[in-house]
């Protein structure tokens, strides 16, 4: 084999690692957006993959650019409320009470994941996907409040009373449960 052989060798392969290391971080900000549009507009993966394409290709933009502005903007993209705009029935599909769910099943995760990991200070549980306040109790109290599937931690003043009941009042903090939590109803293994 000769130097020149080994070298358009090694140059391939450069090359092809390189392209895969794009594909690679073009699709880990893909995922990324999906996830952010689909906890600022309540919409599940498939949804959100769907209106990233959509605007993508009405504002006649790679994906991955599209998909980068979700991800490094406070702000949703211009590309992406223009396509709701050209949809707003989407929206519509989502109610706003399964929305407000899905926010406050998400913080109810999160306190889990913080009492695993022997954390005193909790996150409140509303229904403000922007809502970052925090709220103390020991890992047993929200234990015991998490052991009934319907029931939530939020902050006095953060209670949604169209959605949920206020049950209980402590110190800084109130109880709300909600009868009807998809895909925690009481049939299906709630107490």
């Amino acid at each position: 084999m000769d130097g020149s052989q080994g070298e358009n060798d090694a140059a391939y392969w450069r090359e092809r690692a390189e392209q895969l290391q794009h594909a690679l971080t073009s699709r880990i900000a893909i995922e990324q957006s999906k996830g952010v549009l689909a906890e600022r507009l309540g919409l599940d993966m498939e949804g959100a993959f769907a209106l990233l394409r959509y605007a993508a290709r009405g504002a006649r933009m790679k994906l991955h650019d599209l998909a980068l502005a979700v991800v490094e903007n406070e702000e949703t993209p211009e590309e992406v409320v223009h396509a709701i705009a050209r949809h707003a029935d989407t929206l519509a599909r989502v109610p706003r009470a399964q929305r407000i769910v899905q926010t406050e099943t998400f913080f109810r995760a999160v306190n889990d994941e913080i009492a695993s990991l022997d954390g005193q200070v909790f996150l409140c549980e509303c229904g403000n996907p922007a809502c970052m306040a925090a709220i103390t109790l020991s890992r047993e109290s929200l234990a015991r409040l998490h052991a009934d599937k319907h029931t939530f931690v939020v902050l006095k003043g953060h209670e949604i009373p169209d959605v949920e009941t206020v049950v209980a009042q402590a110190d800084g903090y109130l109880i709300v449960r909600k009868e009807q939590v998809r895909g925690l109803t009481r049939e299906s293994g709630g107490n």
